[in-house]
């Protein structure tokens, strides 16, 4: 008997083999899809480190617009420090995941620089990205009357227009010329009723989105925009006038006035005449309860001598800021860059009254500005920010463009961004 040998173990080895050449192609494939999958997870976390990276630059910026808004006139405050001049920190700060450093240059219009950086995953490489922002003013006097609330224009044929001090083509030798005007006379009310009577505003008119007006046709004779969002911060004591010296006086009884003739920070306590000497510029905090007398700036533009103050009224416990006459007050041989009043949270009203007419620019928030004009030629040339406004009789605004140029900074906004790359050039 003869046996034949089967071919079935050689048909298992077959399938064996086949199941394990099987077996490496899943695993390799799996072990690349897992890989696959590790990069990917890898590439996500580190894209969104590069991203959080950016986002701590930004608070570096963030940090930078408040600390120049914080201290317009010294950006080296708050322990920034100063080099090269105008060179001010860097400031840097840890914060959960990252750090950033900051640093302002320039003191006009600064630019600020901020680097966020951040530790990548797995590989602990740093990351970092660096923005560059430019700001511009926004200047504290940009309307010729602003107020919170209501602005009651009564009395007849007040108007507002424009025009600009530092320009031979809207002035006259610097002082306001009614054959040189523009249309920049602009009204506005934050959250009241602007009651525009039978007058004419040559600007523009800008209200609030609680604010309202009142008036007739054609009396608004630039545009209207019922989308105006902007605060106004009261005003705060400069440090230096703290605890400034009491300003010197000359005369006797009723004859006494605060005689100023020298630059610098001063302090008065009573209700005389301010009289500040050609060529010098005084800061001065007035604290008498209901200030009501004349103030005098010696010098004149075409001399180019001309005296400059800059008034905080802070009347302890409460008061009034008055200026009255005839002819001309303010700055009266200056321009409304030379005479600047803020009023306090105190002072509750500021009045111009007689037939007279004022040069300079009011910041009050916290106060109801009266104006009692008499006669036919009151003008108030400059520019007025308070709570409220009534006008009673004849008044024009004449908004000095110049205080927007060349007069003091409500603050510093972003005017461009951009990133940097590692050699400081654009992306």
């Amino acid at each position: 008997m003869k046996f034949f040998p089967g071919h079935q173990p050689r048909n298992q080895g077959s399938v064996l083999f086949v199941a394990l050449i099987i077996s490496i192609v899943i695993g390799l494939s799996m072990a690349g899809y897992l890989a696959v999958a590790a990069g990917q997870q890898r590439s996500v976390v580190r894209s969104q480190k590069w991203n959080a990276a950016l986002d701590l630059a930004e608070a570096g910026i963030e940090e930078g617009l408040a600390q120049a808004n914080a201290s317009p006139g010294n950006f080296s405050a708050n322990s920034w420090g100063v080099s090269n001049g105008t060179n001010y920190g860097p400031v840097v700060r840890s914060l959960s995941g990252g750090t950033y450093g900051v640093c302002i240059q320039g003191s006009n219009t600064p630019t600020i620089y901020a680097t966020g950086c951040i530790t990548a995953p797995l590989t602990s490489t740093v990351l970092t990205r660096t923005i560059r922002v430019t700001t511009q003013v926004l200047p504290l006097f940009n309307v010729a009357l602003g107020a919170v609330g209501n602005i009651n224009m009564n009395g007849n044929g007040m108007a507002t227009d424009s025009w600009n001090s530092h320009s031979t083509n809207l002035s006259t030798g610097g002082f306001y010329d009614q054959s040189k005007i523009s249309t920049n006379g602009d009204v506005a009310s934050q959250q009241g009723i602007v009651n525009i009577g039978n007058h004419t505003i040559n600007g523009n008119l800008y209200l609030g989105p609680l604010a309202s007006y009142t008036s007739g046709t054609n009396q608004i004779l630039g545009d209207l925009d019922k989308n105006y969002n902007v605060n106004f911060p009261d005003v705060k004591l400069p440090a230096d006038l703290v605890s400034a010296p009491t300003a010197p006086t000359v005369g006797n009884g009723s004859k006494t006035t605060n005689w100023i003739t020298s630059s610098g920070s001063y302090t008065i306590n009573n209700n005389y005449p301010i009289l500040i000497t050609s060529n010098v510029t005084a800061k001065v905090r007035v604290t008498t309860s209901s200030f009501n007398n004349n103030v005098i700036l010696q010098g004149s533009i075409t001399s180019s001598n001309q005296a400059n103050i800059v008034i905080y009224a802070d009347p302890q416990g409460g008061g009034g800021f008055t200026l009255a006459g005839s002819g001309v007050g303010g700055a009266a041989n200056g321009t409304p860059l030379n005479f600047l009043v803020y009023g306090l949270p105190g002072v509750t009203s500021i009045t111009l009254s007689g037939n007279s007419s004022f040069i300079g620019a009011i910041y009050a928030p916290e106060a109801v500005l009266t104006l009692n004009g008499g006669g036919n030629s009151n003008n108030l040339m400059g520019a007025a920010i308070v709570k409220q406004v009534t006008l009673n009789g004849h008044y024009d605004f004449h908004y000095d463009e110049a205080l927007a140029s060349w007069g003091p900074v409500k603050s510093f906004t972003a005017n461009s961004w951009q990133e940097l790359d590692n050699n400081g050039g654009l992306f």
